[in-house]
């Protein structure tokens, strides 16, 4: 019995050693994104999807986190100067990206939307003719519109999500496309309701990603470890019910 206790002290001061001496990871998301990221109207305190999946690979991979907020466009070129590790910021795959980074396995998938204040109900090369888009600069919303109407509507990249709501609402733009998940959300908001969505939803990729420095492979093997365990646990059911009513996996 002595024997074993020490064994288990041994084994919990040589963790606790090993995870001091871990470099901390520097972790980027993007916000206000909700339900991804933004602040609790309660407490004030970050929350969302991206924030509490962020933690929950912490936790398995047993590591020491600092989570930022870092605009959605900035965070590659952040970890690519040394500024963060890792971006929890839902992002596709594309090769001049993959070119910089790392990227996991993915961790939810999602599709796209056109919404508008107008009435317009479907999404053809017609209707688009002379129109105003906004959408989220440097995103693969952004390069689909640019490849497929960019030679008959005006794409106006924008900052943020936010910013593109507000363009909508102020009537700077006629139409929003935008990411499905955070725009079902908006929907449901006072502001939202005047909104109407046009067209059908739209499939880009195979799924929203994290992403890593390029030296990180020990890292990223681990993420996709954990986003497997985080699933067959059961935990990752937890943060999408807080946040969704479907599974978004």
């Amino acid at each position: 019995m002595r024997s074993f206790l020490l064994a288990l002290i041994f084994t919990m001061i040589f963790t606790s050693l090993s995870l001091a001496q871990q470099p901390v990871l520097r972790i980027g998301i993007d916000a206000p994104y909700p339900p991804f990221a933004y602040n609790d109207p309660k407490t004030g305190k970050l929350t969302g999807f991206d924030f509490d999946m962020a933690e929950a690979l912490c936790k398995e991979l047993n590591r020491k986190c600092e989570i930022s907020v870092v605009p959605f466009d900035d965070i590659i070129p952040n970890i690519v100067a040394g500024k963060l590790d890792i971006g929890v910021a839902g992002m596709a795959k594309k090769p001049e990206r993959e070119a910089l980074v790392l990227f996991s396995d993915k961790y939810f998938r999602s599709s796209s939307m056109f919404i508008s204040l107008s009435s317009i109900k479907e999404i053809t090369p017609e209707v688009l003719k002379g129109k105003k888009i906004g959408v989220q600069s440097q995103t693969t919303q952004e390069d689909f519109l640019k490849k497929s109407y960019g030679d008959i509507a005006t794409i106006v990249p924008m900052k943020s999500f936010d910013d593109i709501i507000q363009a909508a609402i102020n009537k700077d733009i006629d139409l929003a496309f935008i990411d499905g998940l955070p725009g079902y959300e908006f929907l449901r908001t006072p502001k939202g309701e005047q909104f109407d969505i046009a067209g059908e939803p739209i499939k880009l990729g195979d799924g929203s990603c994290v992403v890593l420095d390029k030296k990180l492979t020990q890292e990223r093997d681990a993420i996709n470890k954990a986003i497997l365990k985080l699933r067959n646990s059961g935990e990752y059911q937890q943060i999408n019910r807080k946040y969704f009513e479907f599974d978004i996996y």
